[in-house]
């Protein structure tokens, strides 16, 4: 098997439904293709996902660090299945529904440099090749991913949105902020216009504050059984630096908020969730040398990119094992416009092997 069975691997994956929570289907798929390349697969707790561990090919490499790769197994939720057409050299859908080429095409390239690597020659050190589900909730699966069944030093995780050379290495702190405040309904100040008092307050003290930001992106009013008038506030907040670095800001919301209420007699709640974790590789880190090298050598452009949005490197860099997220060649994610060229397929499906092959090469 050669990488250019990619393509028919990522058709065949993309005809198997996987939206968050529903990836068994797609989790005993993969099972059996590495069960019949006769490689080991571990099975996490929780449905959280699985590992298959490539071993080393012989003693001289058994000592290199061990590299994992991860792509997420789900896809987010549509109501239609994609109805996949190729043409003009991309794979794209004639319906409504989203490719899902976030992350079946990750998926894909993993699989099929499996394959190559059972039937190559070249040595290599031992592998770890990640499948999480529930990604798109929260990054739910890496969360709860058994790390006692990973033992890698480093890895890559592909699921990035553009031409294959793109590279992560930082990522923002990401936490949500909801509150609520609560008024009578014979207050002298409405629900609403004691949140607008606030809200103006915070955004007046954020607004020279590089690197920070703070979004609100649901604003309601209702009236309850009781009579009282009730707002609730859904904000997310963002910042280039870790959590600890973040707190004072986020403290500096919540105080805002909760002075402004105390001002007008209010009753206001709030609750923080954390969404992910900053992080920030170097470029003389291992894990970035190694995969320069292997752009240089099949002469991949390479470019940094940044990204909205958390990916599974934010979760396992957070439990201790350095990540970057690769750029997987789809376009237009989570829209009914998704689509993927086959030759990025291809070209992702090299570069893992490139990878590899460099990791051997620097011992």
């Amino acid at each position: 098997m050669t990488h250019s069975n990619v393509r028919d691997l990522f058709l065949e994956l993309v005809a198997i439904p996987s939206q968050s929570g529903q990836e068994q289907e797609l989790i005993l798929y993969v099972e059996r293709y590495f069960k019949e390349l006769a490689i080991d697969v571990k099975v996490s707790r929780q449905q959280a996902g699985i590992v298959a561990c490539i071993p080393a090919t012989d003693d001289s490499v058994t000592q290199l660090p061990v590299i994992a790769f991860s792509a997420h197994l789900d896809t987010v939720t549509s109501t239609e299945i994609p109805e996949v057409i190729v043409a003009n050299g991309y794979i794209d859908t004639a319906n409504e529904a989203p490719l899902g080429a976030d992350d079946k095409a990750g998926v894909a390239a993993l699989l099929s440099a499996a394959s190559e690597l059972v039937t190559s020659k070249d040595p290599h050190g031992p592998l770890e090749f990640i499948f999480t589900t529930k990604e798109e909730e929260g990054l739910t699966g890496a969360k709860l991913f058994d790390l006692d069944l990973v033992d890698a030093s480093f890895g890559y995780c592909l699921d990035a949105p553009g031409a294959v050379g793109g590279i992560i290495r930082t990522s923002k702190t990401h936490l949500q902020l909801d509150f609520w405040i609560e008024v009578g309904m014979s207050h002298e100040k409405s629900a609403i216009l004691v949140a607008r008092e606030a809200m103006k307050k915070i955004r007046k003290n954020f607004a020279a504050t590089l690197g920070i930001s703070w979004q609100v992106y649901h604003f309601g009013g209702e009236i309850l059984e009781n009579g009282n008038e009730k707002v609730t506030i859904l904000s997310e907040f963002a910042a280039d630096v870790p959590l600890s670095d973040c707190l004072p800001y986020v403290e500096q919301i919540k105080q805002i908020f909760i002075e402004t209420g105390v001002t007008y007699k209010a009753d206001v709640q709030d609750v923080t969730h954390m969404n992910y974790h900053h992080f920030d590789i170097p470029e003389t880190s291992q894990v970035c040398k190694i995969v320069a090298e292997a752009m240089q050598s099949l002469s991949i452009p390479r470019k940094t990119i940044q990204q909205e949005g958390g990916t599974d490197a934010n979760v396992f860099n957070d439990r201790g094992i350095p990540f970057i997220v690769l750029a997987t060649g789809f376009e237009n994610p989570h829209t009914t416009r998704e689509r993927i060229a086959v030759p990025e397929l291809e070209r992702l499906t090299e570069l893992v092997l490139e990878i590899i092959k460099r990791a051997a090469n620097r011992q």
